[in-house]
């Protein structure tokens, strides 16, 4: 497989629940590089969790903080950035990844997003805190397209963080 050593930010977008955050922190380690979860920094600058802005300010107000925040990265440091599921979705965004990095999916299917968020304490935004498989389906189909712009697909069923993080560095490390 072809090295892509020399891209300077790394990109993982896919669906809520798929490891974005957990990979990515120690993806940034291994790669030894800044990590960035474009989340925590919204909810830092906002004051507010991710649910808390979408139910007070709706989708289209929140997607426009995002686009901010990822246009506010420092490009100059190599950086993994993990990235709200949405994300791609909107166009600038892509721009933005593409012009400035790798995009990572990390695939995972509804049956392992569906177990993974039914575990978590955590309200995940667009689905709440009542996790139902129908939502889950439509939002997941929804946004298969866009995550198949993805520079390299990486199928994480069945795979720990470690086995992921692995996967990962032999393509870009």
């Amino acid at each position: 497989m072809e090295n892509k050593e020399n891209k300077s930010s790394l990109f993982l977008i896919g669906f809520s629940g798929s490891g974005k955050s957990s990979v990515g922190k120690k993806l940034a380690k291994a790669l030894n590089c800044t990590f960035i979860d474009t989340d925590r920094i919204i909810e830092d600058k906002e004051g507010k969790t991710i649910d808390e802005i979408i139910t007070q300010n709706g989708e289209n107000e929140f997607r426009k903080i995002e686009s901010n925040v990822l246009s506010e990265i420092d490009f100059s440091n190599k950086n993994i950035v993990a990235t709200g599921g949405g994300v791609p979705t909107i166009d600038k965004n892509l721009r933005i990844m593409k012009n400035k990095g790798e995009i990572i999916w990390l695939e995972v299917s509804v049956d392992s997003i569906f177990e993974r968020l039914f575990k978590s304490n955590e309200i995940r935004p667009l689905l709440g805190s009542n996790v139902k498989r129908e939502n889950i389906i439509n939002l997941f189909n929804s946004r298969l397209n866009v995550y198949n712009i993805a520079d390299t697909k990486i199928d994480t069923n069945e795979k720990d963080i470690n086995q992921i993080v692995k996967e990962i560095t032999k393509i870009y490390g």
